[in-house]
């Protein structure tokens, strides 16, 4: 299959995580500069000092800081009409909790909670358009939504972005951008994780080294290795903000 197009409208083209301190920041930030080999840009005061990873100077993941940050995963969807894509996460029983909001130059943005529960972000590009390196040891690879309530995720996210949806296997449900797949939508199989959760899938050479590099920096393994097509998959939950993150294999999943 092909390399999804991560700017695409209706394509996922950022994640971030939200932190209530300045300590807590900065201990992500540690955790995953030891995982991933990342550093970080930190944003001033005025921007929240909100962080960003690079791979090899390229982007791959945000961290920002401010009152309420539980420290979930957020994935991004780019669009060309933030207002448009608001109106219609609403009308498909979404509920945008914020914005539209600018980000200075570099876009603007509105936070959703969809029909299962589950926060995403909208995102109309300007100066920042969202990843910079993808499918590489250390990028992002894939997306995944994991639900009590499968099928009426998949009929939101179908709907907001306009892209169809397979179904390569009992059970799991993927969003196709023609012949693009990018997020598979599935039922919850990690009871440790909350009811309705979006995972940010990021490659890695080796299950087991990257497993016991968690292990090592404080993190728990909460899904040793599943089989997905193409590759292999474990969960984690980072020991700061006990968000879950899931590693893959070499390739990412589709392939």
């Amino acid at each position: 299959m092909p390399k999804i197009a991560t700017h695409a409208n209706g394509m996922p083209s950022w994640v971030d995580v939200m932190v209530e301190t300045s300590d807590q920041r900065q201990a992500v930030m540690d955790f995953y500069s030891s995982l991933y080999g990342w550093t970080w840009e930190v944003g001033g005061e005025e921007m929240g000092y909100y962080s960003i990873a690079n791979l090899d100077g390229e982007p791959v993941m945000g961290v920002g800081q401010g009152p309420g940050g539980a420290g979930a995963m957020v994935p991004y969807f780019t669009t060309d009409d933030l207002d448009a894509s608001i109106a219609r996460a609403k009308e498909l029983g979404g509920n945008v909790f914020m914005g539209p909001q600018v980000v200075g130059g570099a876009g603007a943005m509105a936070l959703v909670a969809d029909p299962t529960g589950a926060v995403h972000g909208l995102w109309q590009a300007a100066d920042f358009k969202g990843f910079g390196v993808v499918y590489e040891p250390g990028a992002p690879g894939w997306f995944d939504h994991a639900s009590n309530e499968p099928d009426k995720a998949a009929a939101y996210y179908s709907g907001l972005t306009g892209h169809g949806l397979i179904e390569p296997e009992p059970g799991m449900k993927v969003l196709a951008n023609g012949e693009q797949w990018f997020a598979s939508i599935s039922q919850n199989q990690v009871p440790e994780r909350p009811a309705a959760q979006w995972n940010s899938i990021y490659i890695v050479d080796t299950l087991d080294a990257a497993r016991n590099k968690v292990r090592a920096l404080g993190g728990t393994i909460v899904l040793e290795e599943m089989p997905v097509p193409g590759s292999a998959i474990s969960v984690f939950v980072e020991p700061v903000m006990h968000s879950a993150i899931t590693i893959t294999g070499a390739g990412h999943p589709e392939e």
